[in-house]
């Protein structure tokens, strides 16, 4: 089983402290960098309700990640430039039991015509292969709702 957590710190391009998931104890966006370093992962930061700027959008982030008995994708890290579904996404396809929580598989999200309609999102997925499938016990999954639980949404 994987450890997953959240903690404070700074990234490659936010230089305040900020949200970052950790698995294993390795930042999420290090552990693709390391699998894929050709690709441009590095300083991708969580999908943090709080600085997405549009409500229909860390509404939508809001629903995908909500902790249920689907297979679903949900977005797990963005760019952090704009802070919005306009850039990278990485998701996760997510498995959810009664115990355990499973990541599938991870990839960045290639669905078009996204911006007016966000529930398309992973219906076009670049799977990243070399990313192993990551099995966490429930109860510590929830620390992420520190990401997906928002303080200024209504």
């Amino acid at each position: 089983m994987n450890q997953i957590t959240v903690i404070k710190n700074k990234s490659q391009y936010i230089q305040e402290d900020h949200y970052v998931i950790l698995i294993d104890n390795k930042p999420l966006e290090l552990i693709l960098h390391e699998l894929y370093p050709e690709e441009l992962f590095l300083g991708l930061v969580p999908t943090i309700i709080d600085w997405i700027s549009l409500d229909e959008e860390a509404k939508f982030f809001q629903r995908r990640f909500n902790i249920n008995h689907d297979r679903k994708i949900v977005p797990v890290l963005m760019c952090p430039d704009d802070c919005d579904l306009s850039c990278t996404i990485i998701v996760a396809e997510v498995i959810t039991s009664d115990d355990q929580v499973i990541w599938q598989r991870i990839g960045v999200d290639c669905s078009k015509w996204i911006n007016s309609n966000y529930e398309l999102i992973g219906t076009e997925v670049r799977w990243l292969y070399k990313v192993p499938e990551m099995k966490f016990d429930k109860e510590s999954y929830k620390t992420l709702e520190v990401i997906y639980k928002p303080t200024n949404l209504q």
